[in-house]
């Protein structure tokens, strides 16, 4: 397995493994919102090199402006399993991006 594929699941499932059901207030309960490309949160310890992740895919961000952060993760994800010879995983596109760093979850939510 190449590690390209790693890198993007384990990105996809860092951004969306900060969900918390108890807090009701969208962005506050974190999950999958693209949060993870902003500095403060891709250098929480357990998102360790996953910089490099994003990197890969910032050429793919910059070309298509109009889609989100967390679509893009989501879809490098499913990308990622289906070429490890996993199956094809359906995607729903649309996931709103939060706008800015302070909306980012708080180090630590990532379940051990």
């Amino acid at each position: 397995m190449r590690p390209f594929p790693l890198k993007q699941l384990r990105l996809a499932w860092h951004d969306a493994g900060t969900y918390n059901k108890n807090i009701e207030e969208w962005p506050l309960r974190g999950g999958a919102n693209g949060s993870l490309r902003f500095e403060i949160e891709i250098k929480h310890a357990a998102n360790a090199g996953l910089v490099n992740a994003l990197k890969l895919l910032q050429p793919i961000k910059d070309k298509y402006s109009g889609v989100t952060y967390e679509d893009l993760f989501q879809l490098a994800s499913a990308t990622a399993v289906e070429e490890a010879g996993g199956p094809k995983i359906p995607i729903k596109y649309g996931k709103v991006d939060v706008s800015e760093p302070e909306q980012c979850p708080e180090e630590g939510r990532l379940p051990e």
